[in-house]
């Protein structure tokens, strides 16, 4: 298993070094423009990234079921489910990396403006005007910036696992298709619409549990947590059962 999420990481390491020095770059442009510079660049770049890193890993994962370089990865003495998990393991990984540099930008885009306005750089106060600037602005702090992304990660590692399961099953039940970039785009659709059904019935039994939150103006980043909970726990089952069917499939159906 460490062997396959090393090799997924080898794989990548130059795309991810470019990343992180173009978005660099890119941040010290836009902090000479000052604070609305610094404020642009720290709401573009979670949502620029995220784009990108969805994009990679399942276009990553679709090479390997559909061209030769992958032939390399399934003829290795490693189980279908060794696989799809090593790949879901270096996934989250790499969003918990992006989370982890994203609040790196935070700290030095914050100590710059504090830099510019001649006060002592002290990370303790870089923190704390953050988080004074977060609740005079949204209304929440930096713990809520985390549990909030930390949730999104979760969600997109869901969305991630069903296109993986959408292209393996193409790839493996309908190998014989011709039309097999349509078919995965209709199977992904009718997994997701199957997921938000199945999503929306069992929150529908959780509403009192929502409604008891319903009067809350100012919720801490720990409660947060709690409410949050629910909806984070079904897409981490589902996307569980999403990784078995399909560990299941590359085991005793591909057809590469």
């Amino acid at each position: 298993m460490f062997n396959l999420i090393k090799y997924e990481f080898l794989r990548k390491y130059k795309l991810i070094l470019m990343t992180v020095v173009s978005a660099l770059i890119i941040n010290l442009f836009l902090l000479t423009r000052g604070v609305s510079g610094s404020s642009i660049f720290l709401v573009f770049f979670p949502l620029i990234l995220s784009i990108l890193y969805v994009s990679d890993i399942i276009r990553m994962y679709g090479d390997d079921l559909n061209k030769k370089s992958g032939y390399m990865l399934f003829m290795t003495p490693n189980s279908g489910y060794k696989i799809i998990v090593s790949k879901l393991i270096t996934a989250v990984f790499e969003g918990l990396a992006i989370i982890l540099l994203y609040f790196v930008f935070i700290l030095l885009n914050g100590a710059y403006i504090i830099y510019v306005a001649g006060d002592y750089i002290n990370f303790d106060e870089v923190i704390r005007a953050i988080n004074m600037l977060l609740s005079g602005s949204l209304g929440f702090n930096l713990g809520h910036v985390f549990v909030l992304l930390f949730t999104a990660l979760v969600f997109i590692i869901g969305f991630i696992i069903t296109a993986y399961t959408a292209m393996t099953i193409r790839k493996s039940i309908f190998s014989e298709n011709k039309f097999g970039g349509l078919l995965s785009f209709i199977i992904f659709i009718g997994l997701n619409w199957i997921i938000s059904y199945t999503s929306g019935k069992l929150f529908s039994v959780l509403s009192p549990y929502y409604d008891s939150y319903a009067n809350l103006n100012n919720v801490s980043a720990s409660e947060l947590v709690v409410i949050l909970f629910p909806m984070i726990a079904v897409s981490i089952i589902q996307s569980m059962l999403l990784t078995l069917c399909s560990g299941y499939l590359l085991e005793k159906k591909i057809n590469l």
